[in-house]
């Protein structure tokens, strides 16, 4: 698999403490903010962009893996070919390959310490989910 990006996703229950904290001191911009799901951008030196996000659960998505940790958030080209490619392996799929409002295409495993793998392609944002982008 060829990953072409990387960001990563803090699951909490203090999202806006989080964002105040990297926007303050850290000169953080707002990218995305959908309440449940905000994510900042960070500039390092060599003008590549980083991006944090802050996850809370929602009434959909009570489950325990939204309850504290990380998700890396792991962009490739062609979703669907990798997972075609986990799946004869018996890998066990937290979420099963989806289309998401919010603009991507994604499955999600977790490894042996418990870390969520959010592997993704991106989509066209549903109209839901347009307002919630801000850069």
């Amino acid at each position: 698999m060829k990953f072409n990006d990387l960001s990563i996703t803090f699951h909490t229950d203090k999202i806006r403490e989080c964002v105040d904290f990297y926007c303050h001191y850290f000169d953080a911009k707002l990218t995305f903010d959908a309440e449940w799901y905000v994510m900042v951008r960070l500039v390092s030196d060599d003008s590549m962009p980083i991006y944090l996000s802050f996850q809370g659960s929602t009434d959909e998505m009570k489950r325990d893996i939204f309850a504290g940790g990380i998700s890396l958030n792991l962009k490739v080209d062609d979703v669907d070919s990798c997972y075609k490619k986990l799946q004869p392996t018996g890998i066990s799929f937290v979420e099963k390959i989806t289309d998401h409002e919010w603009g991507d295409r994604a499955f999600s495993v977790q490894d042996p310490i418990g870390n969520l793998l959010y592997i993704y392609s991106e989509r066209k944002l549903g109209d839901k989910y347009k307002d919630a982008v801000k850069e």
